[in-house]
C-alpha cells in the first residue's frame, strides 16, 4: 500500500493545526491551550504533538510567517521616495495588524530571537533602523531617538490600541507615540491628535475643516492608503 495518501493526511491535518492555531492565536493569545487547538483543529492531542512538541513551538510557526511579512515590508520601503511616509507609514502598519492580532501583539513585544531561525530580529531591527535613519535624515524624526527607542513605542502603542479599540479611539495611542518621535517645533507644539491635525498615514498636518466632521487623512491618496491597510490587517488576522 503506497505512503501517499498517508502523507497527504499528515500534511493536511498540519494544515488544520496551524489554521486553528492561528485563529486561535489571535485571538486569546499565547495562552489558549493546546486541547482547545486540537478540537478546532478536528484532530487529536496526539496529533498535535506529533506536528509540534509544544505549544511555544506551534506559536512560533503561528507567527514566524506574519513576523517575516512585516519584515519584508519594512525592507521594500528603505528606497521609498517620502522618507517620512515610509517610516511613520510602517510604523502605524505594524502598530495596527498588532491591534488585530493578539499573537503578533505578543510575539513583537517580545525579544524575537526566539524566532530567529532566518535572522528575522536582526532583519526586523536592521529594516526598521533603515527607515528611521532616513526619516532622521529628513529631518522628519528627532535626532536623539534610535531604533531601540521606537521598538518601545511600537510596543506600547500595540498594548494602547489593544485596551481601546472597542472605545472608538482607534489610531489615537499612534499618533501621540508617533508625535513623541517628531522633532519639536512651534509648528507642532500646538497640534492636538484629538482634533484630527495630524493625518494618520503620514503624519503630516491636516487643515481643519469649517464644518462636518474632523479629517483624518491629508488626502485621498492616504485615505486609499488606510483603506488598504484595514483590509490587510483583517486578512491577517
Amino acid at each position: 500500500m503506497s505512503n501517499a495518501p498517508r502523507r497527504a493526511d499528515a500534511r493536511r491535518n498540519r494544515e488544520r493545526i496551524l489554521q486553528a492555531a492561528f485563529e486561535a492565536f489571535a485571538a486569546d493569545g499565547r495562552l489558549v491551550p493546546l486541547d482547545d487547538i486540537a478540537r478546532r483543529a478536528g484532530v487529536g492531542a496526539g496529533t498535535v504533538y506529533r506536528n509540534f512538541p509544544t505549544k511555544e513551538a506551534l506559536f512560533r510557526a503561528v507567527v514566524t510567517t506574519r513576523i517575516e511579512q512585516i519584515v519584508e515590508d519594512a525592507e521594500a520601503l528603505r528606497d521609498a521616495d517620502d522618507p517620512a511616509g515610509a517610516f511613520y507609514g510602517f510604523f502605524a502598519r505594524v502598530v495596527e495588524r498588532a491591534m488585530y492580532n493578539h499573537a503578533l501583539c505578543d510575539a513583537l513585544a517580545d525579544d524575537l530571537s526566539g524566532f530567529d531561525t532566518c535572522g528575522v530580529d536582526d532583519r526586523f531591527t536592521a529594516g526598521l533602523g533603515v527607515l528611521l535613519r532616513r526619516a532622521q535624515a529628513a529631518g522628519a524624526v528627532r535626532s536623539d531617538v534610535d531604533v531601540q527607542d521606537v521598538r518601545a513605542l511600537m510596543v506600547g502603542a500595540m498594548h494602547m490600541e489593544r485596551a481601546h479599540r472597542r472605545e472608538g479611539r482607534r489610531g489615537r495611542m499612534t499618533l501621540l507615540a508617533s508625535d513623541a518621535l517628531r522633532p519639536t517645533t512651534k509648528r507642532n507644539e500646538t497640534l492636538d491628535p484629538r482634533n484630527g491635525t495630524r493625518c494618520e498615514i503620514c503624519g503630516n498636518p491636516i487643515t481643519p475643516a469649517p464644518t462636518g466632521r474632523p479629517a483624518r487623512y491629508c488626502s485621498a491618496s492616504c485615505r486609499q492608503k488606510a483603506h488598504r491597510r484595514k483590509q490587510a490587517a483583517a486578512k491577517s488576522g
